[in-house]
C-alpha cells in the first residue's frame, strides 16, 4: 500500500497538544547525571533505548509523550513496552511500537533520542513542535489503515506493556504519565510479552479485538486447525506430541505460555510443556537472563545452566526463549555424539520456508506463479542456511542489516516472507493480497482436494504466526504444527541440512560508533584499513575454508561484536579469535588483546 501524506487542514485540527501542561509535568522526570555532573545520554539502538534500569525514568517519560505524539499524528494507536529483552536483569529499556504493530520508523529515531536527551524546556519544545508539524516526508506518515475501519480505540492512545524486571513498575508508570501529559489516553496491559505489546496496536489497527485473551485465542484456534488437519500419531521415535521442555529464561514468557497452554486446551488441539527457570527472578538462580535464555543458549552454543536440562534424557525436546519472549531457539542431545544440537533461527525459517513452499506447491501452479517468496537473513545466518533455501528449496534471499526495522520491511516486500535472525527472532508474513488468493484457492469448488487442503492449511498457518513482530510464543506453535505435518522430531529437521561450525566474540572499544559497515553490516568502511585486515585473516585459511568473517557494532550493548564461521570448528574459532584482534588493534580496543 503507498505511502499517503495526510491533508494539511485536516492535520492541523487534530494536532492540538498542551506542550507547556506537557513541559510542566516533565519537571518531575530531570535527566540523570552523570558522576561529573554532566547530563547522561542515551542512544537509540537497534531495538530502542537499553541501559541500566534505574537510570530511565526521564526517558521513558519522554518516549510515553513520543509514543502520543505519533499516536496523534498518524490518528491510530501506538504502544510502548518496558523491557531489556536479552539483557541482565539490572537494565531495562523502552521499545516503541508504531500504529501498524511494527518498529518505530527509522526517520523518528534521530527524533526520539533528541528529545530523551533534550537539557531543557525549550529544546523538548522544539522536538515536540517539529514532530506536530506534518509537513514532512511522506515516508513518515504509514500507510492509512483498512477501509472502513473508525480508529478504535480513538488517537491519541497508547497502549503500555512491560516485563518483569523490578524496575518495570517504577519505569511504566513514568511512561503512562509522559503520554498521559501529552494528552493521550493509556490502556496498561501490565505485565505481558513485548510481542502481546506489538499485537495489541497491530490488532486495534486492523480493527481487530486486542486484548490478551483475544490474542491467545487466535494463536490457539490457528494451530488446532493444523493440528486438526494431521494424524494424531508420529511415525518418529521423537514424537512431536511429547513434552516440550521450555528454558523460560526467569522472564514473563513464563506465565504467558500456561495461559497460552490453557487456551490450546480449551481448542481441544496436542500441545504439553514442561516450564523450567519459570521464576521471576530474585536470586543467583534465577535471575532473568543469566545464563539461560535463548541468547545465553544461542551464542554459547550449550544448554542452559540452571533448570536441569543436563539431566534430561537423552533426545529430549527442548526449547528456549529469552526475557520478555520475542526469540526462540531449540535445542536437543544428540542420541550418538552425546553433544548439543542446536536448532536456531536459521533452522526455524528453513523449517518454515520449506512447508509453505510445499503448501503453495500442493496448491498449483497458478496460485503459486502469482506469489513471490522469500526468506530474509542478516549477516549472521549461517552460510549452509543460505545455500540450502536457494539451492535446495529454490527460494529468493535476501540479506539486510541487524534488527527488526531492517528485516520485516523487507519481508514485507514479498507476498509471503519469511524472516528470522540466527538468535530466533522472527516471523513469517503473507500479504493481504497473499491471504486473499490462498483464501480462494480454498474455497475453489473446482479445485482439488489437495490444492483445498494446503489453501486451508497456509490460511491456518497465518493465523498461528503473530504478523506483527517475531514471537517466541507463536514460534513454538508455528513449529510444533509443521514438525506434526511432516512427523518429523528434531532429529529429522536438524538434518535438512549441517550448519557450518561458527563463533562470536565480544570485543569492548572505546567507541563503537567508530566502526561504520555496509552492505548489510558484512563489511567495514571505518576504520581505515580494518576491513583489509579483515579480509587477510579470512584469506589465510584458504580457498577450501569455506571462511567467512564480520565485525559490526552492536546496537543493544557498548561493544564491537566479531562472528566468523569455517568448515570446521578450529577454523571458526581461530578465524574469529584473529578477527577480534583486528579490531581491537584498528577500533580503540580497551583492555588486553583477545
Amino acid at each position: 500500500v503507498p505511502t499517503v501524506r495526510i491533508p494539511r487542514a485536516r492535520a492541523r485540527s487534530t494536532m492540538s497538544m498542551d506542550i507547556p501542561a506537557f513541559l510542566t509535568a516533565a519537571e518531575a522526570y530531570p535527566p540523570p547525571a552523570n558522576a561529573d555532573g554532566t547530563q547522561m545520554r542515551f542512544s537509540y539502538g537497534t531495538a530502542g533505548f537499553r541501559t541500566v534500569g534505574t537510570t530511565l525514568r526521564s526517558t521513558v517519560f519522554r518516549c510515553g509523550a513520543l509514543a502520543a505524539i505519533r499516536s496523534r499524528v498518524t490518528g491510530r494507536a501506538c504502544g510502548i513496552v518496558i523491557t531489556a529483552s536479552h539483557n541482565p536483569e539490572a537494565d531495562n529499556g523502552v521499545k516503541l511500537v508504531d500504529c501498524t504493530g511494527g518498529m518505530l520508523p527509522t526517520t523518528w529515531e534521530a527524533d526520539a533520542e533528541a528529545l530523551a536527551n533534550a537539557p531543557d524546556k525549550e529544546a523538548m519544545r522544539a522536538v515536540i513542535e517539529k514532530l506536530l508539524v506534518l509537513d514532512e516526508p511522506a515516508e513518515k506518515l504509514h500507510p492509512p489503515p483498512p477501509a472502513g475501519k473508525d480508529a478504535d480505540p480513538p488517537a491519541p492512545h497508547v497502549f503500555l506493556a512491560r516485563d518483569t524486571r523490578p524496575t518495570g513498575v517504577e519505569l511504566a508508570a513514568a511512561a503512562s504519565a509522559g503520554a498521559t501529559a501529552a494528552g493521550a489516553a493509556v490502556t496498561d496491559l501490565g505485565l505481558a510479552t513485548t510481542p502481546q505489546g506489538h499485537f495489541a496496536v497491530y490488532a486495534a489497527y486492523r480493527g481487530w479485538p486486542n486484548t490478551e485473551t483475544d490474542y491467545y485465542d487466535r494463536l490457539a484456534r490457528g494451530y488446532a486447525t493444523l493440528c486438526g488437519f494431521e494424524s494424531t500419531t508420529s511415525e518418529t521415535e521423537n514424537d512431536s506430541n511429547d513434552t516440550i521442555f521450555v528454558d523460560c529464561a526467569n522472564g514473563v514468557g513464563a506465565q504467558k505460555l500456561g495461559r497460552l497452554v490453557d487456551a490450546i486446551r480449551s481448542a481441544n488441539a496436542p500441545l504439553s510443556l514442561s516450564l523450567r527457570n519459570a521464576s521471576e527472578g530474585t536470586d543467583a538462580t534465577g535471575s532473568l537472563n543469566k545464563d539461560v535464555g535463548a541468547d545465553y543458549v544461542q551464542k554459547e552454543q550449550s544448554v542452559p545452566k540452571h533448570g536441569g536440562f543436563e539431566e534430561l534424557p537423552t533426545g529430549s525436546k527442548c526449547v528456549s526463549i529469552d526475557g520478555d519472549a520475542d526469540r526462540l531457539v531449540y535445542f536437543y542431545d544428540d542420541a550418538i555424539t552425546k553433544k548439543t544440537r542446536l536448532l536456531d533461527g536459521d533452522k526455524i525459517a528453513a523449517l518454515v520456508a520449506t512447508r509453505i513452499g510445499e503448501w503453495l506447491n500442493e496448491c498449483g501452479d497458478s496460485l503459486r506463479s502469482e506469489l513471490t517468496v522469500g526468506v530474509v537473513q542478516t549477516a549472521y545466518a549461517n552460510g549452509a542456511s543460505t545455500r540450502y533455501i536457494t539451492d535446495t528449496l529454490g527460494l529468493t534471499t535476501k540479506c539486510t542489516p541487524t534488527g527488526v526495522k531492517h528485516l520485516h520491511p523487507a519481508a514485507e516486500a514479498f507476498d509471503v516472507g519469511v524472516y528470522f535472525e540466527a538468535n530466533g527472532h522472527g516471523t513469517a508474513l503473507f500479504s493481504d493480497d497473499a491471504l486473499l488468493k490462498i483464501n480462494k484457492c480454498a474455497n475453489d469448488l473446482n479445485g482439488s482436494a489437495e490444492s483445498k487442503h494446503a489453501a486451508a492449511s497456509l490460511l491456518a498457518l497465518a493465523e498461528t504466526i503473530n504478523p506483527a513482530v517475531g514471537d517466541a510464543l507463536s514460534g513454538v506453535l508455528v513449529v510444533e504444527s509443521i514438525l506434526r505435518a511432516k512427523k518429523w522430531g528434531l532429529e529429522e529437521w536438524d538434518a535438512t541440512y549441517e550448519d557450518l561450525p561458527s563463533k562470536q566474540i565480544k570485543v569492548k572499544v572505546k567507541d563503537r560508533s567508530v566502526i561504520v559497515t555496509a552492505d548489510a553490516e558484512r563489511v567495514a568502511v571505518a576504520p581505515e584499513g580494518m576491513q583489509a585486515a579483515i579480509d587477510v585473516a579470512v584469506a589465510s585459511f584458504g580457498p577450501d575454508a569455506n571462511a567467512r568473517a564480520f565485525a559490526r557494532p552492536s546496537g543493544t550493548e557498548d561493544v564491537v561484536r566479531v562472528y566468523a564461521e569455517g568448515r570446521t570448528r578450529d577454523i571458526a574459532d581461530a578465524l574469529a579469535l584473529a578477527v577480534a584482534r583486528v579490531v581491537h588493534a584498528h577500533a580503540g580496543g580497551v583492555g588486553d588483546q583477545p
